[in-house]
């Protein structure tokens, strides 16, 4: 896929980022300058500094004289991210929600009620971001969206006790938001990021650390 012959960098990051965020480039997958720079048609100059900058928001790490692969965590770390956002997140939420206009909760819950797997996570994400765009702070709303992208790789991996418990518990904090509770609506978004077990073909997760000379 060749890119347009201006802002090459620009427009390199915002593809690698698509395609890790979109679960196309699973965690762990290796990534090399050649490989990509005969793909999207640019020198390594451009693509150099998209990486760069993807490997600094912790979507990419270093391999030593292998190039670069998608961040594999393991599952404790993962662990860690949602616990870090159901400290920050939710309180937000509560402070925020009397500024986010009601019309767009209701679409995002019209969304909902008919949305497949994938529009469910579409609008999972959307819902997120409400917090972040009118929270009104623009430090909480960088740290917000930074944890909402370094959580979307692993969204799918999350396991559940039935297919509809994402979709009822979407609904519900949509719901409780649209209802303008507050308490209501930090206590759901609290749960909602309770960390599960992750699916067990690994799916990227690194395993966890073993003890030297085990």
């Amino acid at each position: 896929m060749a890119l347009e012959k201006t802002n090459l960098s620009e427009q390199a990051y915002r593809l690698l980022t698509e395609r890790i965020l979109n679960g196309k480039y699973p965690a762990g997958t290796r990534l090399t300058e050649e490989a990509l720079a005969a793909e999207f048609g640019i020198s390594r100059t451009p693509l150099r500094e998209a990486l760069r900058r993807l490997t600094t928001e912790g979507l990419l790490e270093a391999l030593p004289k292998r190039g670069l692969r998608v961040t594999s965590p393991t599952e404790a770390e993962i662990a860690e991210l949602f616990e870090c956002r159901s400290m920050i997140e939710p309180p937000a939420l509560a402070a925020t929600l009397p500024r986010i206009p009601q019309d767009e909760i209701r679409s995002l819950l019209d969304r909902l009620e008919s949305a497949a797997p994938e529009e469910s996570l579409a609008v999972d994400e959307a819902m997120h971001r409400l917090v972040a765009e009118y929270c009104g702070n623009r430090f909480l709303r960088e740290i917000i969206l930074n944890l909402i992208r370094r959580s979307a790789p692993f969204r799918t991996m999350r396991t559940y006790s039935t297919p509809e418990e994402p979709k009822a518990e979407r609904t519900a904090l949509l719901a409780a938001m649209l209802e303008g509770d507050e308490e209501k609506s930090a206590r759901l978004l609290a749960e909602h990021f309770h960390f599960r077990s992750f699916r067990a073909d690994g799916a990227g997760i690194a395993p966890p650390a073993q003890p030297p000379g085990s």
